[in-house]
């Protein structure tokens, strides 16, 4: 019985090393993608006064459940 707690321990193990090396190869790519100066900057769009006015009534009115309380 012991042994198939160590397989256990060993899968979960793994599984641990895999998933921080995906994210770790991620962060990377990210990191070189921000770093790299050579490559073209992609501008966003300017926002336009739709835009700027949806963001300004959310704002204006936060959601119901969401009230600031204190105490």
């Amino acid at each position: 019985m012991s042994w198939q707690l160590w397989v256990v321990i060993a899968l979960a193990a793994a599984g641990l090393v895999l998933v921080a090396a995906a994210r770790i190869r991620h962060a990377r790519k990210i990191f070189d993608d921000i770093t790299d100066l050579n490559h073209p900057i992609r501008l966003m769009p300017p926002a336009t006064a739709d835009d700027l006015a949806r963001a300004r009534a959310r704002h204006a009115r936060p959601e119901p459940d969401r009230h600031r309380r204190h105490g």
